[in-house]
């Protein structure tokens, strides 16, 4: 999970500056987009990670590829430390 944090770090900072606040989506280790708040699971793909500006992490589960996830759920801190 520290990967995918790098990732959107070097997102904010590098590739998009200009967004504030946010979260930034991650599937498969590069970055999917970006939304102003967390909502709308059912246009990500189940698998994808999202990561806001204080390194929280949501995933998205359920659903499928086709019609995307059902939920994003957090992801303890307990376990992001540990990957």
């Amino acid at each position: 999970m520290q990967f995918k944090k790098k990732i959107a770090d070097e997102f904010r900072q590098n590739e998009r500056p200009d967004l504030k606040g946010g979260v930034v989506v991650i599937f498969e280790n590069e970055v999917s987009g970006w939304m102003n708040e967390l909502r709308d699971p059912q246009h990500w793909e189940p698998g994808c990670v999202a990561i806001d500006e204080n390194n929280k992490m949501w995933l998205a589960v359920g659903g499928n590829p086709y019609d995307g996830a059902m939920e994003w759920r957090k992801i303890p801190e307990a376990r992001i430390a540990r990957k």
